[in-house]
């Protein structure tokens, strides 16, 4: 019998390890009237196989068998089959407690403003060990439309979704396929409020091989043009990356919003984000960080960054960086004294 009000979506690519406890935990929903799909993107890890064998034991489970294709492809191939009002996220490596979808239905169909309603969650390991249990997310609209202009204030793999509005909000956008949540809550928040639950109904997975670590510095980028789209739909402007399945170079944003120094200040974002993360990056990610710094776009927290470098043993990318520094620094004096001879 089909769910009269609700369907779950799951992407699955490699995640042999967790997916069948992260299935039973949607199986076993106190809520239990759903149509739960799942999406083997081109698994080789045996992943699909678990999810065959889950499915043969539930009608209520749709598992649709890819080529691998992304996680966007795999969302939107899902959403394009949701026939009820309201769909969960979930993802193959995490663990939904059981009052999740009960309580986040109750919430949203007492509030039909709402179009999404995330939850509170606790951090556990790739072995299931507890790593933070106190971490909140913020709750209340405003606040949540507040913390969007900076960060993604919702667990992804903990939203329920009003499902007219993700359509109206245009779903997943394939240039944004980093930080694909973070692109579709900003356009959502323009047209609907979103809020998080009190509760924890969320035991969300740490691992060093998940995505938003291996992939870190597109989504780091990735996010920042999603800052800037919103903010000229805010400003009533076009969207100048509508339509894109690749985001251009920073270079060619001034040309795509009509403005200039807009690409610039871009790229000075995003290193400034990517400060975080100058330990842990990639060779050639930390090459690129480097040569720009050096060539002089304006990074906040530079110091803090080769700081995060000796912490992490990387004593030999602390050098390299504060040489970039140094290299920086002597331009910008080179420049400012060019200037005031002339």
């Amino acid at each position: 019998m089909p769910a009269s009000r609700l369907s779950v979506i799951m992407p699955m690519h490699n995640a042999a390890p967790f997916v069948g406890a992260a299935i039973d935990s949607i199986l076993a929903q106190s809520m239990r009237d759903f149509i739960f799909y799942i999406v083997d993107d081109g698994s080789t890890d045996g992943s699909g196989t678990i999810a065959a064998a889950k499915a043969e034991g539930d009608p209520r489970i749709r598992l649709i068998v890819q080529e691998n294709s992304g996680i966007v492809a795999s969302l939107n191939r899902m959403l394009a089959l949701v026939d009820t009002p309201f769909v969960a996220r979930m993802d193959a490596d995490d663990l939904s407690l059981p009052l999740r979808f009960e309580k986040q239905l109750a919430r949203l169909e007492a509030e039909p403003a709402l179009g999404a309603l995330g939850t509170q969650f606790i951090e556990i390991s790739a072995d299931g060990a507890v790593l933070d249990a106190a971490y909140r997310q913020p709750m209340g609209v405003a606040t949540i439309r507040a913390e969007l202009a900076h960060r993604q204030p919702i667990a992804n793999p903990s939203a329920m979704f009003r499902t007219q509005a993700l359509r109206d909000a245009g779903l997943y956008r394939q240039a944004f396929r980093h930080c694909e949540d973070y692109d579709l809550f900003l356009r959502l928040s323009e047209i609907a409020d979103i809020d998080n639950l009190p509760d924890i109904l969320l035991h969300y997975r740490r691992s060093p091989g998940q995505m938003s670590v291996v992939n870190n510095a597109p989504q780091t980028r990735q996010a920042v043009y999603a800052r800037l789209a919103h903010a000229e739909r805010m400003a009533g402007r076009r969207d100048p990356f509508a339509g894109l399945d690749e985001l251009p170079a920073a270079a060619e944003v001034d040309a795509l919003v009509g403005r200039k120094g807009v690409g610039a200040a871009m790229e000075a974002e995003i290193l400034t984000e990517l400060r975080f993360g100058v330990a842990t990056m990639g060779e050639g990610e930390f090459a690129d960080y480097c040569a720009k710094v050096a060539a002089g776009i304006a990074v906040t927290g530079g110091g803090r960054a080769v700081l995060r470098c000796f912490a992490g043993g990387r004593f030999d990318r602390a050098v390299r960086l504060t040489l970039a520094l140094v290299r920086r620094a002597s331009g910008t004096r080179r420049l400012a004294n060019r200037s005031r001879r002339g």
